[in-house]
């Protein structure tokens, strides 16, 4: 299986790597497959998931249409370790870009690739894509699909007023520690928008609960607190002013989020990044990648470059 040391700590990071067909297979389409035959996607996921949340699209992405897909698992998600052998430090955002850089650099055979990342995978990418610009490696990324991205800033402020407040992120904690198995229960749907009437079924809630219960404890914890404590204004400006003609960005955003209203993300990346691509998803939630999968899947195919 496809496992990374990372270079921080040693920490064991997994990763996923789906690849086009060779033969003949289910629901194969020869002509999208010939089409994308050179396109890679790398997905990194949301908190407090795995790259398993987005099965339901690299399946038919890697099998029908010949797209490439490779899924990280972020340190303390999934199949990765929180923290490896080679002594103790503080994670951070930078950590997480670290490790995802080195999942990169370890494929020999890597194209070309878009990101697609949702939630706090998108401020991820902007940071791994801010390491290959040191590196000399932005060729490699040609662009992003940013999800119900946690951007720029997941927390109310007074200058970010629409964002989640600090009681909201507390009394998730709070939710973790107390009855982590209640608490997932409990509110697993609002992910997904249940509470707007928002259809899912109660054996893909138990999935994706089931993702959640696999991470780390601690992981779950200090990933909410890097992810409600970082702000990527700057970052995002920062694209917006060194962005090159060939980077592509595609924000793909639920009007009914609550997670990161759109208030609170989609007009500011806009701003911010000239040339932003937005689609609005009516009755969507944060967890549209599911519950409006089949447009998310045109989507993806649609702004591929």
């Amino acid at each position: 299986m496809p496992y990374v040391p990372s270079p921080d700590d040693g920490a064991v990071l997994y990763y996923a790597d789906h690849r086009p067909p060779t033969q003949s297979v289910f629901r194969a389409n020869p002509e999208s497959i010939a089409k994308h035959k050179d396109i890679t996607l790398f997905f990194i996921h949301g908190w407090p998931m795995s790259g398993r949340m987005y099965d339901h699209l690299m399946l038919p992405l890697s099998q029908t249409h010949g797209i490439r897909c490779i899924a990280s698992d972020r340190r303390g998600f999934g199949r990765s370790e929180w923290s490896g052998p080679y002594g103790a430090h503080e994670v951070t955002y930078e950590t997480f870009a670290r490790d995802t850089l080195a999942i990169i650099k370890s494929i020999p055979d890597l194209l070309p690739f878009t990101f697609v990342c949702a939630s706090m995978g998108c401020g991820e990418s902007l940071l791994v894509y801010e390491l290959m610009r040191q590196q000399g490696l932005e060729k490699q990324c040609k662009g992003f699909i940013w999800m119900g991205a946690s951007l720029p800033y997941p927390l109310k402020t007074e200058h970010n007023p629409h964002a989640p407040p600090q009681e909201l992120w507390d009394m998730i904690a709070d939710g973790f520690r107390n009855d982590r198995v209640a608490f997932i229960k409990a509110s697993i749907g609002g992910v997904f928008g249940t509470q707007h009437g928002i259809e899912m079924s109660d054996t893909a809630l138990d999935f994706f609960a089931s993702l959640v219960h696999q991470a780390d404890s601690i992981a779950i914890e200090r990933c909410m607190q890097i992810l409600s404590n970082y702000n990527f204004t700057e970052k995002l400006k920062e694209l917006g002013d060194t962005k090159p003609v060939h980077l592509k960005v595609v924000v793909l955003h639920g009007d009914k989020d609550q997670s990161m209203p759109v208030e609170a993300s989609v007009g500011l990346i806009e701003a911010h990044v000239p040339g932003t691509v937005v689609k609005i998803y009516e009755n969507a939630a944060h967890g549209l990648y599911y519950t409006a999968a089949a447009k998310v899947l045109d989507d993806i195919l649609s702004q591929l470059v």
